[in-house]
């Protein structure tokens, strides 16, 4: 039997030290660093299609579809005292959207995991609920359309 292969925070087979999600920073334009509740899934998504051999063999080819629908990003944040919006509805970014995830909060020069979105628009916004017997904060929730993502361990 062959040996189990280890490697970065991997340990016979057991992982070390996993990434703790809830550091994180999100860079607009390169300049505005976003304080955020929550980022919400991180979708990619690629439709395939099956094509069957025909005749004796038993084999099904996978062929890529066209993208039909754009990749997604959900980023909710707080709206508060000298609120200002660099993700206004239908911009297209210009320079990629940059999500840093730290393993220690305030610590994002080091960050352990770096997301980058290139060919960002901003698709939606919705706003949280207000309640007038509740003391809840408001929120506001931007829906992203990307075009492309590249992930950077360190």
């Amino acid at each position: 039997m062959a040996a189990a292969k280890t490697g970065k925070g991997v340990q016979g087979g057991i992982m070390q030290n996993p990434t703790v999600n809830c550091n994180f920073l999100l860079r607009v334009d390169g300049v505005y660093d976003l304080p955020c509740k929550k980022i919400g899934t991180i979708s990619q998504e690629l439709e395939y299609e099956t094509i069957q051999e025909g005749g004796i063999n038993d084999y099904v080819h996978l062929r890529r579809k066209p993208v039909a629908r754009p990749f997604v990003l959900e980023v909710e944040r707080y709206v508060c005292v000298g609120y200002f919006d660099p993700l206004p509805l239908g911009r297209q970014l210009e320079m990629p959207l940059v999500l840093y995830v730290s393993g220690n909060s305030g610590q994002f020069g080091n960050p352990v995991r770096t997301f980058t979105f290139y060919g960002c628009t901003v698709t939606g916004k919705t706003y949280g609920e207000m309640d007038a017997f509740g003391s809840g904060l408001l929120m506001e929730t931007a829906k992203i359309a990307y075009q492309r993502l590249e992930i950077e361990d360190q």
